[in-house]
C-alpha cells in the first residue's frame, strides 16, 4: 500500500514539475518576445531620432545656399524646375579695386570686403533682394525673383542709394577708402538652380548681361541704370539723363543716372 501511495505522490510531483517547465519555458518565451518588442522600439526611435535630426541638418544647408522658397520647394518637390521671371537685375563693383589691391595688404583687403559685403547683405534683406553671388570684388543680387515682387525695380534702387550712404560710413577715418559704382536693368530671365553638391541658386539671360553692362559703364558713387528701369521708377526719383551709351558687345542704350528720391519706399 506504502508503495502504491509512494508511486502516485511521485507521478503527480513529476506532471506538477512537468507543467511547471511548460509555464517556465512559456513565461521566458514571453519575456523575450517582449524584450525583442523593447529593442524594436527603443532601435525604431533611434531612427526616428537620427532622421530628424539629419532633416534638420539638410534643411539648414539648403537654406544657407538658396533662398528660402526655392529650398522649401527642394524639400518637398525634390527638385526647382528652371523658370522664367520678371525682375531688376543688380551689379556693383568697388571701383578702383585693383589700385587699392597694390596698397592695401591681402588679409586686410579680404577683410574690408567682408565687411562691406556684409553690410550690403543686410541692405539686401531690407528691400526683399536675393544674393545671387559675389566675384571678388563684384557683388550681383536681383528683385523679384525667386518671390514675385511688383515694385522690384524701386526696390534695386532704393537698396543702391543705401548702400551709397552706407558706404560713408564704411569709409569713414579710413586712409583707402572703397567706392562702388552700380549697374541696374530690369527685364525677363531665367532663374534655378545650378550645381549638384554645392546647389546654387542663379539667375541666366539677356537681361543680366544687360545690367552687367550697366555697371562696367557707370561711375563711382553713382547708380546707373537702363530705360527699361527707368520708366518703372520715374515717378519716385531723380535722374540725370545720359542719352544713348556704348555697351560692350551691345548697340548703344539710353541710360540715367538716378540723382535722389522724391519718395522713400521700404
Amino acid at each position: 500500500m506504502k508503495t502504491q501511495a509512494i508511486e502516485r505522490i511521485v507521478a503527480s510531483f513529476e506532471v506538477m514539475q512537468s507543467s511547471t517547465d511548460s509555464l517556465s519555458s512559456d513565461f521566458l518565451d514571453a519575456l523575450a518576445r517582449l524584450e525583442d518588442t523593447a529593442i524594436q522600439k527603443r532601435l525604431l526611435q533611434e531612427l526616428i531620432e537620427k532622421y530628424v535630426e539629419l532633416e534638420k541638418r539638410v534643411d539648414g544647408l539648403l537654406r544657407n545656399t538658396l533662398p528660402e522658397s526655392v529650398a522649401e520647394e527642394i524639400k518637398f518637390n525634390g527638385n526647382y524646375p528652371a523658370r522664367t521671371f520678371d525682375g531688376t537685375i543688380f551689379f556693383s563693383d568697388c571701383a578702383g579695386f585693383t589700385r587699392l589691391a597694390e596698397k592695401m595688404s591681402s588679409e586686410l583687403l579680404i577683410q574690408r570686403l567682408h565687411i562691406l559685403f556684409s553690410g550690403i547683405d543686410k541692405i539686401m534683406v531690407r528691400y526683399g533682394g536675393t544674393k545671387i553671388k559675389t566675384i571678388g570684388d563684384s557683388y550681383m543680387a536681383v528683385f523679384g525673383a525667386p518671390l514675385t515682387l511688383t515694385d522690384h525695380a524701386t526696390r534695386s534702387v532704393e537698396a543702391a542709394l543705401d548702400i551709397i550712404e552706407y558706404l560713408k560710413e564704411f569709409n569713414s577715418g579710413q586712409p583707402l577708402p572703397i567706392e562702388m559704382r552700380f549697374g541696374i536693368h530690369s527685364g525677363s530671365f531665367m532663374g534655378g538652380v545650378v550645381g549638384r553638391d554645392r546647389m546654387q541658386f542663379d539667375i541666366f539671360g539677356d537681361s543680366v548681361n544687360i545690367a552687367s553692362r550697366f555697371e562696367s559703364a557707370g561711375e563711382k558713387g553713382r547708380v546707373n541704370i537702363s530705360e527699361d528701369t527707368y520708366r518703372l521708377i520715374s515717378q519716385n526719383f531723380e535722374f540725370e539723363g545720359r542719352g544713348e551709351i556704348s555697351l560692350k558687345n551691345k548697340s548703344p542704350m539710353k541710360a540715367y543716372f538716378v540723382t535722389g528720391r522724391t519718395q522713400k519706399v521700404g
